[in-house]
């Protein structure tokens, strides 16, 4: 524990700056705005669901965020990233079978993205795979994650909602950005110019798909895990 505290002294303008901080909070705010949630729904029970989440977007491995000893793997980071809505589903005695129907198109685009990289690990998400046929499964993953994203949030009509959406759709868009990235002339613009862009971009398609059918998500998932079991050659 005294480790990761200081790597976390160190690392302060990723608490407070970015992708943490200051960021975070305006990328939130600027999402719930979006979806219609007023700031006034922040309290007490908001503060406990918002904790998690905004840790795992300080945590993000995004650049030129400062550097973190400490990374985070994909379950860490979904367990508290979902930490909101599964207080929700405790407090209104919510069917596990309800719930598992609207997370496991998420799960099982995890599972794609996680078999293309070969690591739990989120920074492997920003590695860009030589080979096309896992080009492609990177891409349907990133968005059956993202098309995943809106019958999870909407969960949770509050500022806490909203910033889970935010942590997810940046894990989401981690895919994109390392593809974008071989671009040379994306390769040009500033981090702190082309993280905010993919996520508005991963926003505004969220939104799209919110009245897409359960059914839709699981072909999309299912497609990016098919996908990611052909063997390469």
């Amino acid at each position: 524990m005294s480790d990761i505290l200081g790597a976390l002294g160190q690392a302060w303008p990723r608490l407070l700056l970015y992708p943490g901080g200051i960021s975070a909070l305006l990328m939130v705010l600027i999402v719930a705005r979006l979806r219609g949630i007023p700031p006034a729904t922040l309290g007490p029970f908001t503060l406990i669901d918002l904790l998690p989440p905004l840790s795992v977007i300080t945590l993000l491995p995004l650049t030129p965020a400062a550097p973190f000893a400490y990374g985070l793997d994909v379950p860490t980071a979904l367990l508290m990233l979902l930490w909101p809505s599964f207080r929700r589903a405790a407090r209104e005695r919510i069917a596990p079978q309800q719930m598992l129907e609207w997370y496991l198109p998420l799960l099982i685009a995890a599972t794609a993205l996680v078999s293309v990289t070969t690591t739990l690990d989120l920074s492997g998400l920003l590695r860009w795979p030589a080979e096309p046929l896992r080009q492609l499964c990177f891409l349907l993953g990133a968005l059956a994650w993202i098309a995943a994203v809106p019958p999870i949030t909407s969960l949770q009509n509050n500022l806490a909602g909203a910033c889970s959406e935010v942590g997810l759709l940046l894990i989401g868009v981690l895919p994109l950005i390392a593809g974008l990235s071989t671009l040379p002339i994306i390769n040009q613009i500033p981090p702190l110019i082309l993280v905010p862009a993919t996520l508005i971009v991963a926003v505004i398609a969220a939104g799209s798909t919110r009245h897409l059918s359960l059914p839709s998500r699981y072909l999309l998932a299912g497609m990016a895990l098919l996908v990611s079991g052909f063997p390469v050659r």
